[in-house]
């Protein structure tokens, strides 16, 4: 069903954007962005993702920016095309803190990276740096999410401001984490968004994807009623309750999807370009 009145499409990239193999139709995408193109639309990657990654896998489809804009580190780095707009910067106090603190949690994450926008850090203590082969968020190792990141010993050798950090247990839900960083007063203003599938972010409390897309909207002059996004997980909420058109993925964890109607799924899972087979109904070119 086409709607003209949309102006901005949002989508989530793991679990949504991406196919199980951490991969999309680049063919179908290049459509999708040409389109948006001659229609003078926008198309907007808002995800936990660090930049890095975002640029390597969607820049070739827009490199001078006309289309392609990103609400990056679960909305602690805004770029509007290729102009960056907004990083919200963890003091690094909290971030002295909280590397200190993961060593001695029981159990250890797996994973735990401090990342800003041009590189990561990776403590030395952990699985994911001692055994690179090692699975996070269930679809890849660290060097797949985060192309630019170096392992460390002390917190003295993080060289960029930090925007989040990312943690995930394979075998525990990092509740125990979540319990210690609400009554440690050094940490106040955080908040941890969690995707549902065993991600843990920390970021700055204004920090989240409603408000990148509340920037976005600005700079574009698009109201929120003109604008879709997709999501999978419970970090997408917020952009989905904000959008005047929410579209939950069929392969969505049941959490998130009780906030919504069936009538408002994508039209096929990440598996088989739901995202992109959504838009491509609701723009007037597709044939």
């Amino acid at each position: 069903m086409i709607d003209s009145d949309i102006k901005l499409f949002a989508a989530d990239m793991d679990g949504t954007l991406l196919d199980g193999a951490n991969s999309f139709n680049q063919k179908k995408f290049a459509q999708v962005i040409n389109i948006l193109r001659r229609q003078n639309k926008k198309f907007v990657l808002a995800t936990g993702n660090q930049v890095s990654r975002i640029q390597r896998m969607f820049l070739p489809f827009d490199p001078k920016g006309q289309v392609i804009s990103m609400v990056a580190e679960n909305g602690a780095f805004i770029q509007e095309g290729a102009r960056p707009l907004y990083q919200s910067v963890i003091d690094p106090i909290k971030v002295n803190r909280i590397f200190d603190l993961l060593p001695l949690l029981d159990p250890q994450p797996t994973l735990a990276v401090f990342a800003g926008k041009e590189s990561a850090f990776a403590p030395k203590w952990q699985q994911s740096v001692r055994q690179p082969d090692t699975q996070i968020f269930f679809a890849g190792t660290i060097d797949d999410f985060f192309p630019s990141w170096s392992a460390i010993d002390d917190a003295d050798e993080i060289s960029i401001p930090i925007d989040k950090i990312s943690l995930s247990w394979a075998k525990d839900s990092g509740q125990h984490f979540l319990n210690s960083l609400k009554h440690d007063p050094l940490l106040s203003g955080l908040r941890t968004p969690t995707s549902g599938f065993g991600a843990i972010d920390i970021v700055n409390e204004e920090a989240d994807k409603a408000s990148g897309l509340k920037m976005l909207a600005k700079e574009f002059a698009v109201d929120r009623r003109q604008m879709a996004a997709f999501g999978d997980g419970l970090n997408d909420l917020e952009m989905l309750q904000y959008v005047g058109r929410p579209y939950v993925m069929p392969n969505a964890q049941d959490e998130l999807k009780a906030y919504f109607k069936p009538s408002q799924y994508a039209d096929s899972d990440n598996n088989h370009d739901g995202v992109l087979n959504t838009i491509l109904d609701l723009i007037e070119e597709h044939n």
